[in-house]
């Protein structure tokens, strides 16, 4: 049975691809991964546009490790550890492939988290996520 939800893993993953992970300063103890679009997002729909918001707020989230929100551990540590491996890369070197796994697992996990917290709810939720970024 098809539901009017059933393209929202679909869209997410894609709204995961348009962001763009790098660390701040490479020679830092603990390095600190920024999350960027890769792409003007003003053209693409609205809602789409709420889901990118949510996504880097998720993101965030995960980031500071926040104790009120639970927050998946495996997302923390996978973030941690593209963050490692983005400030082991030279600088204005390709991607080495461990970098791109870890950073294709941390993706992975991300849209994983991101349906988890709108799924029964997609637009509302997102909407709510979006506006904590606010």
């Amino acid at each position: 049975m098809i539901t009017a939800d059933d393209h929202w893993p679909a869209t997410l993953q894609r709204v995961v691809a348009t962001l763009h992970f790098k660390v701040m300063d490479q020679k830092a103890l603990k390095p600190v991964m920024e999350i960027e679009v890769r792409e003007d997002i003003h053209s693409l729909p609205a809602l789409i546009q709420t889901a990118v918001k949510a996504t880097i707020e998720l993101d965030h989230w995960i980031a500071v490790e926040r104790m009120e929100i639970p927050v998946d551990r495996e997302a923390v540590l996978a973030r941690k550890q593209l963050a490692r491996a983005l400030a082991t890369e030279p600088p204005g070197s390709a991607r080495s492939p461990f970098t791109t796994g870890y950073e294709a697992a941390y993706r992975l996990r991300l849209e994983q988290l991101v349906w988890a917290a709108i799924a029964d709810h997609p637009r509302r939720r997102l909407e709510e996520l979006a506006s904590a970024r606010a």
